[in-house]
Order: C-alpha cells, then structure tokens, then sequence
C-alpha cells in the first residue's frame, strides 16, 4: 500500500469573468409583469453563461468555449432548474455540473430553489438564481404558502421566457406541476430513486422522465411517460488525480505521511449514517489488529452529525488516540479523492473517486456492494453503487474486509485499477455525452408539446 502524496499547497484560485456588457432581461419586463411592491427575485446574477472558459489541460484544448459536441435543434431551449433547496448533496451537485455545460453550450438556464450552502456555487455559475422557499426549515413541504410560491413560480416563468421545466426532487416539483400545467409548459422530472406509489403523482403528471439508473429505470412506479435513461454525468477533466489539486492534508490535519488514508463521504441521515457508524468500528478493528495509524475523513452532514460526531469522541476515549477527523460538506472534494488510499461512498461520490483513480468501496443505502473493480462494474452501475439495489447487506466485517483488500494492494494492482477506473467513468459518466442525451429528451418533449391538427 503506497499513498500519493504531495507537498503542493494550492491557494491560487481562478475564477472566469463574467463580461461586464452582457445583456441581461430583468428590469424592463420586470416592471412590466411583476408588482414593484412584491418583488420576487431575492438574487439574481448575470444572466449569459461566462464567454472566458479557463482551459485545464490539453484535453479541452480542441473543444474551445461554445464549440462543444451539440446537436442543432430546431428551437431555442430555455431551461428552468428546480430544487427544494440550494444543499449540499449528489443531486444538487448532479444539477450544478448539468447546468454548467449547458451554459457552456450558450443555453439560458434558470436555477429556482430554497437558500442554501451552495447557492454561491450556482450563482458563480453566471445564470439566473431565484430563492423560493418550497420547503420549511425542517425540510417539510411548505403548503401553508402554496398559492404564493406557484404565483411567484409562474411569473418567473414569464418573466424568463421559459420553455422547459426540469425538476429533481418531490416537494419543490409539487409547486412546479400546478405552474407547469397552468401555463402549458412541459416538464421534466428526474428519478434520483426510489418513490413510493404515494409519492408518484408528480411521475405521471409529467411529459417526460429522465432516471439516472437502470435500477430506478425497472422499478419506476408509473406507466404511459416517455422515459429516459441518463447517467449523472461529471467533468472528467475537473475530475482527474493532479498534483497541483491537492493540498498537503497530513500537515493540515497532522497525519503521518505513512499513515493509511480512509475517506467516507455522504449525508449523515438515516442509512447513511448507519454506513458511517459501522465504517467507524471497522476502521477501530482495523487499527487494533494490523494498521495501527490508520485515519477516517468523514465529509458531510445530516441530521444525525451529532450523533457520529459523539460517537467518535467515544471510539478516541476508548483507543486513547484521535484518528477519526470530522470535516462537514465541502464544495471541494477533489482535495481528498487524491490524497487518500480508499473512499467508502455510494452514488455520485463513487463516480468522481474512479474519475480520480482512487480505490473505492461501495456501500449504499440498499446494501453492499464491496470494491469497485472491472468484474462489478456493470453491477456497480446497474445499482448506482449500492444506492438504489444490492443483493446483500453490509457489515462490519464485510466493510473491514474489504478496506484491508484494497489497502494490501501492490502498487501496479492499485495503479492498474486506478486508469482503469477512469477509463470506465470516460465510457459511461461524461458530463458532455450525458448532455446531449438531454437536449435530445428536452427536444422530444417540446416537439410533442406542438397541437397537430388533422384534416378530415
């Protein structure tokens, strides 16, 4: 087992600018369509994608700004976004890297959803963001404002001049139906799991589906909806394992340079936690009988933070040493993909470690499915790494099994799968291929929005 390190500290950012005389929509129609003394939009940004792309590497060398891999379309897309709130999380994450191609294509996208932590991510994004409380503070569908939020809805709708609706979570797509069906304007709703037949209503109200696994694809709980299989798609080039992306986090968070390196990644809620939970005492067996200076980043929050932050305390008071490190959400994730010698994730997570050729354990919320390798990795996909199928559940001891496997890798065993790896993320995840998919569902659906009329 060989860690890579480096000792490379990354403060420099770089950041595209926004061109100062882009033309934005707002104020002219704005006084027209909505009541000077309600105003709705809370933040809004520039509304033209960035023209200056900053070109990572070689790779994007030959794809310059606006000259990406797109069909011709015989309309103007004009897209509007829907979440329950601007979180930090998979699908949220899946929305941002979806809305940052398109507005690489020159595609208006508009970005509608509670404020949250990554609303700054969006808004850097240079689109249009509206802040619509769909849900409370504790995360319950807000039904005691539904008149207001549909009427602030519609006039967005208006006011954007939108002709297509994509939403990715069930109470905020609640609000957009009614709007949605009030104003005739087609919308898209993406499966990230599995719902109940109560929570299906929304499923068949709308023109299309797009489920992001071939899971989600053979369990959909409804019939009669045209239906789209679209991975969650990443920026391989923003994903890969650089020197120059990593950050010294043996000094950061005094770890010894030889010391084995485990990431658990996700929302600390309800299965997930449990995974973590179980993660902890795995690592604590491990550190007993064979790694004795092993470390556990654990990323993320939930409604159960403070009950794993308890129990690491507890774990430290019983071994006498600190080894676990509670680091909360992070925007930036690739600082740890590269500095560590396994993730234990499931979902999106699992697709950014590979792209960074680092080892992966999947475990989901609907089980186990181990290290991440050629042999599994259709299984992986089919299952969205655990999250949405697994034909076995996870353990403590299968969870210690399978880090010990990938740690007493060789380095050419871990170096193979790691390019590997990638190459599987290159072939089924790309952000662009991804994108052309849904233009492609964008553009059935308004195509069959269009009245025929026969002539008898």
């Amino acid at each position: 087992m060989k860690r890579r390190k480096n000792n490379i500290d990354m403060k420099k950012r770089v950041s595209a600018k926004v061109p100062e005389k882009s033309p934005v929509k707002t104020t002219a129609k704005a006084s027209a369509r909505i009541p000077a003394n309600r105003p709705i939009v809370k933040y809004v940004v520039n509304a033209q994608a960035p023209k200056q792309i900053v070109l990572l590497n070689n790779e994007e060398k030959n794809n310059p700004a606006g000259e990406y891999r797109t069909k011709k379309h015989d309309w103007e897309p004009r897209i509007l976004m829907v979440l329950d709130q601007f979180n930090v999380g998979g699908t949220e994450t899946h929305v941002l890297s979806s809305v940052r191609e398109l507005l690489r294509r020159r595609i208006h996208v508009v970005v509608v959803g509670k404020k949250g932590e990554m609303m700054d991510a969006f808004a850097a994004l240079g689109c249009p963001i509206y802040e619509l409380d769909f849900v409370t503070d504790n995360f319950i569908q807000n039904f005691a404002d539904e008149k207001r939020i549909v009427a602030q809805m519609k006039q967005i709708l208006n006011l954007e001049e939108i002709n297509i609706i994509h939403a990715h979570q069930i109470p905020s797509s609640h609000f957009a139906i009614v709007a949605s069906e009030q104003l005739r304007i087609p919308l898209i709703f993406t499966v990230h799991g599995h719902y109940s037949n109560n929570e299906a209503e929304v499923m068949k109200r709308s023109k299309s589906l797009v489920c992001v696994s071939p899971s989600v694809l053979k369990q959909i709980p409804v019939n009669g909806v045209a239906t789209h299989l679209i991975p969650n798609g990443i920026d391989t080039i923003q994903y890969d394992d650089r020197p120059y992306a990593q950050i010294d986090l043996s000094r950061e968070l005094g770890i010894e340079d030889t010391a084995p390196i485990i990431m658990y990644a996700g929302r600390l809620s309800w299965e997930k936690a449990d995974i973590c939970k179980d993660l902890i005492e795995a690592c604590r067996q491990l550190r007993k009988e064979q790694y004795p200076n092993l470390q556990l980043l654990i990323v993320g929050e939930g409604r159960q933070s403070e009950l794993i932050s308890d129990l690491a305390k507890e774990v430290h008071k019983q071994v006498g040493q600190d080894f676990i490190h509670l680091l909360g959400n992070s925007l930036n994730m690739l600082r740890y993909y590269t500095a560590c010698d396994v993730v234990v994730g499931t979902g999106r997570i699992a697709v950014e470690a590979l792209s960074c050729r680092c080892p992966f354990v999947a475990i989901g919320s609907k089980g186990f499915i181990g290290p991440i390798h050629p042999g599994n990795y259709e299984t992986a996909w089919d299952s969205w790494f655990g999250d949405h199928h697994a034909d076995e559940a996870w353990s403590v001891n299968k969870i210690k099994n399978s880090l010990r496997q990938v740690l007493n890798l060789s380095d050419q065993e871990q170096e193979e799968r790691g390019w590997v790896g990638r190459n599987f993320v290159k072939e089924q995840f790309d952000i662009v291929d991804a994108t052309d998919v849904l233009l492609d569902a964008y553009n059935d659906v308004i195509r069959n929005q269009r009245l025929v009329y026969e002539v008898k």
